[in-house]
């Protein structure tokens, strides 16, 4: 009844209060409930960060050689407030550079609002270009030519890796680390595992804009930062050694070389062929060469040290020797097998590299003349799992914790992975007898092969291998610690092992005799890997000067042929040149 008193009047006055609430309300959320989230807005708004950029920090090797250089290089620009006409200079532009003027004209609208800085057009332009856009700046006073850097590599090799322009991924992954689409970031190698500490920090200016984004220069007093440098790599990497190495492999076979330190874990050098151009990932790639590496059989990009896997054949032979010497399992110096070319087993015949045989052998004999017949032997009182647990204690086919971006571990199969992949009647104890020898499943990085010899070498210390040495920041020097874990192998072992690697290489009947160097008394293990695809994987394993070893070398040569030809005779040609001795031609 009491609605049939209210006149329209009354109805029109209650609308009007409830307007007024709802508006009183909005406010009150708006200055008070929210105020703090939309006065930040606000001053956002108000405020512009131009971030200034830092230098790249430097990447030297051991003796403060640099490996890289920031060369001067010329970017264009454009200033949004002095553009007169935007098509007239869209034109001019995609004349003189590689850019159409359809992405001119896109870049100058989505950055219309932005006038407090410059908007980046192009990158590495020639002098030329640099000069014409000078020449018209009175028709053009838009544009801006800056000098900036990039990186230029001194060497071409794998761990030093390259940078390059941001992708959307990593920018969504970096901003809030203060990176801008335009930056570059380490993509592959140390580059890219040291970006943290190569970047630096950018500084910054702050500035007042009003609604169109015009500089208001209303901010009294210093309210910028100035940009701080990355730090400084000084690597374990002697760069004349690291030349010599390079130049020593074959351009047109997969091959790795690493010299490492084997009291230490540092790489003194790493090559791995065929190698790449990194300048061309930062200048810009053509697209003729970009065909040439991606669609060579030999792979230039992948890092043969530590990216790929191999059968790692003979030079396994010390780990099954390491295994049942722990074990207890047979007496090194006790005739085990007359070698006539191979032995039957499972109504097999498995045969010995040497196909008339060794005669009468002990360890010493098998890891000298690198006897297959002998390690056959072994392998019938071996237990798979137990010895894959003894591989992985050794950790040949873990990751070593290279400070590489990337890394490839190893593979070496248990009773399970055989009962899965083959059925538990489609394997025989004769799969052992390949592992033995360093055949069928078992696979390798050369750098795990050189990480675990560097610890038979140095008295059972599985180092960290590791290229950096220590940072170089504001002229003083921040040492790296590494990792390092004892290999589960006795001493007297590890002793009769390096007896046994003296004898492969200096001893009548050797293998290794082509990895000799006058006045060095080398030490080592060749490998003849097979490979269903190809030729014969060449492998040397070897330490050096014995009786106390300094360096570990290991070559490795894809589908090289005879271990105890190519890879030993490389191998003492990169030792003859760290110690600056002659290597032994004469076998």
């Amino acid at each position: 009844m009491i609605f049939k008193t209210f006149k329209k009047a009354d109805y029109i006055f209650c609308l009007v209060i409830g307007i007024f609430v709802i508006l009183l309300y909005s406010l009150f959320k708006i200055q008070v409930i929210e105020g703090k989230n939309y006065k930040e807005i606000a001053e956002k708004n108000y405020f512009r960060i131009i971030k200034k950029s830092s230098k790249r920090g430097i990447i030297y090797d051991r003796n403060l050689q640099p490996c890289l250089e920031n060369v001067p290089s010329l970017s264009v620009y454009i200033n949004i407030e002095k553009i007169k006409d935007k098509d007239r200079l869209a034109d001019f532009l995609a004349k003189n550079l590689s850019i159409t003027k359809e992405k001119v004209l896109s870049i100058i609208y989505q950055n219309r609002f932005r006038k407090f800085a410059p908007i980046l057009i192009d990158e590495n332009i020639g002098l030329a270009t640099a000069i014409k856009f000078e020449e018209n700046i009175d028709f053009y006073p838009s544009i801006i030519v800056k000098s900036e850097s990039r990186r230029n590599y001194l060497y071409h090799n794998h761990f030093l890796g390259y940078v390059g322009k941001i992708s959307k991924e990593e920018y969504n992954l970096m901003k809030e680390d203060g990176y801008d689409k335009t930056d570059y970031v380490g993509k592959v190698g140390l580059e890219k595992f040291y970006e943290k500490e190569l970047k630096g920090k950018k500084g910054y200016d702050i500035v007042q804009v009003d609604a169109s984004g015009n500089s208001l220069e209303l901010i009294k007093g210093d309210l910028s930062q100035v940009s701080t440098a990355g730090k400084d790599l000084v690597l374990t990497i002697d760069m004349d050694l690291q030349r010599e190495v390079t130049d020593l492999l074959p351009e047109n076979l997969s091959s790795a070389a690493v010299v490492m330190d084997c009291k230490t874990g540092g790489i003194i050098a790493s090559a791995s062929t065929p190698y790449y151009n990194q300048n061309m990932f930062v200048s810009g790639m053509n697209y003729e060469y970009w065909n040439s590496i991606v669609n060579d059989k030999n792979k230039p990009l992948i890092n043969k040290l530590c990216n790929a896997t191999y059968p790692p054949g003979s030079i396994f032979k010390l780990v099954v020797a390491a295994y049942v010497l722990e074990k207890k399992l047979v007496d090194p110096y006790e005739i085990l097998v007359d070698c006539k070319g191979g032995l039957w087993y499972g109504g097999r015949f498995f045969g010995c590299w040497k196909e008339k045989g060794h005669g009468p052998v002990n360890m010493l004999d098998a890891i000298r003349e690198s006897c297959d017949t002998y390690f056959y032997k072994l392998a019938e009182m071996i237990d798979l799992d137990d010895f894959k647990k003894f591989v992985d204690d050794c950790e040949l086919t873990c990751k070593t914790g290279i400070d590489l971006a990337s890394e490839r571990k190893g593979f070496f199969p248990t009773s399970y992975w055989y009962d899965e992949n083959y059925s538990k009647f489609g394997w025989t104890r004769g799969n052992l007898l390949n592992l033995a020898i360093g055949q069928g499943e078992v696979l390798v990085t050369p750098l795990s092969v050189a990480r675990f010899y560097s610890a038979i070498a140095n008295g059972g210390i599985l180092l960290q291998p590791h290229f950096l040495d220590y940072y170089l920041f504001e002229g003083k020097k921040e040492k790296v610690k590494y990792n390092k874990v004892n290999l589960p192998i006795r001493q007297e072992v590890l002793e009769f092992l390096i007896l046994g690697l003296d004898e492969a290489v200096n001893a009548k009947g050797r293998t290794g005799g082509k990895a000799r160097v006058k006045g060095i008394r080398v030490g080592g293990k060749t490998g003849s890997a097979e490979n269903y695809k190809g030729d014969t994987h060449a492998w040397f394993a070897g330490i050096a000067p014995l009786p106390n070893p300094e360096i570990t070398v290991v070559v490795f040569i894809e589908n090289g042929g005879s271990g105890a030809n190519a890879a030993a005779s490389l191998a003492g040609k990169i030792m003859a040149c760290y110690f600056n001795k002659e290597p032994i031609l004469k076998y």
